[in-house]
């Protein structure tokens, strides 16, 4: 099976400075890291990888380990995301690595963002990390939210803050997960209490001018679907388009699946992938009711025609119901 993905998720570290209520990251035991060369190993069909943990400038070398992926996949997005609590560990990279996106996450305005993620003073950080990143030119800049029964009804505030600031807003839902996130079933939202909020978020997204907001508010109805129950709208390629690697080079189909397809240190992406074939037709078979970008992207763009003309169809269908509303 000739594979050549398109997107992972890189956890090149599980050390976390925060306490999320909504993941158990920071509470695993440290252990073995891929060297800076060793992501040399990663598929050079990667277009995005998004930079993840734990805390990724947790790493004193993570100015070498983005170097090595760039080398590799000449062209790559890379996407550093980060809970924005290292500000000044953000400055000396951006100093040091050209091209990066930078996502900082954000839960909430003020107090509520310190208290989900279980740090005082954690929104200040966030703010200044969002500074400091534009002041290093970065220009593919935005903030990523996770609603939760914490902050349903309230993730409107932080599209309204990124509006001002004039920088990307990307959410999702609290999502459980063995081997990432732990079980955090309790903290997802009740489809009543985030529909409010989702549905306010999607029209603000489908009245932009931007045909990425257009994409974002199709993904958004998506979150809807999934939080009543509704079968998944898009169809999932884990392991194919897209994988999650951890800090050790251990390789899954995504970070909600707990089953090992191999390690990127001892075989090349298209072995592990040739050697575990029944990983790739147990994710057809997948049962998970799960809805996230990582995921929904891919499979958008491996389509891009079919889903630009859904897109499309969603934003008339969504302004006609709007006019029969005003009337």
């Amino acid at each position: 099976m000739q594979v050549r993905p398109t997107h992972a998720i890189v956890a090149v570290t599980y050390r976390c400075n925060a306490r999320c209520v909504m993941c158990d990251i920071w509470k695993k035991k440290g252990g073995p890291e891929m060297a800076p060369e060793d992501y040399l190993r990663l598929p050079s069909s990667l277009k995005e990888i998004n930079v993840s943990g734990g805390e990724p400038l947790l790493r004193e070398d993570i100015a070498l380990v983005i170097g090595a992926m760039q080398q590799v996949c000449p062209g790559v997005r890379i996407v550093v995301s980060t809970n924005g609590l290292l500000p000044d560990r953000l400055d000396d990279l951006l100093a040091r690595v050209e091209g990066v996106a930078v996502r900082v996450s954000l839960d909430g305005i003020g107090d509520l963002h310190g208290e989900i993620r279980g740090i005082e003073g954690a929104f200040d950080k966030a703010v200044k990390s969002l500074g400091v990143a534009g002041k290093r030119g970065v220009t593919d800049l935005g903030v990523c939210a996770t609603m939760t029964r914490h902050n349903a009804g309230r993730v409107r505030e932080i599209q309204d803050f990124a509006r001002r600031e004039g920088i990307q807003f990307t959410f999702t839902v609290a999502h459980s997960s063995e081997m990432f996130f732990g079980n955090k079933d309790s903290e997802q939202p009740s489809a009543e209490a985030a529909c409010e909020d989702i549905i306010d978020i999607k029209g603000r997204l489908y009245d932009s001018r931007s045909v990425k907001d257009w994409f974002r508010a199709y993904f958004v109805e998506g979150l809807m679907d999934v939080l009543k129950g509704r079968p998944r709208p898009i169809d999932c390629r884990a392991g194919q388009d897209f994988f999650y690697l951890d800090p050790e080079g251990k390789v899954y189909p995504c970070h909600l699946w707990d089953k090992e397809m191999g390690n990127l240190l001892d075989k090349t992406y298209e072995e592990i992938v040739s050697s575990k074939p029944g990983v790739i037709d147990a994710v057809g078979r997948c049962s998970k009711k799960c809805w996230m970008t990582c995921t929904v992207a891919p499979e958008m763009r491996r389509k891009l025609l079919i889903y630009a003309a859904r897109v499309a169809w969603a934003k008339v269908l969504y302004h006609a119901g709007k006019v029969r509303r005003l009337k």
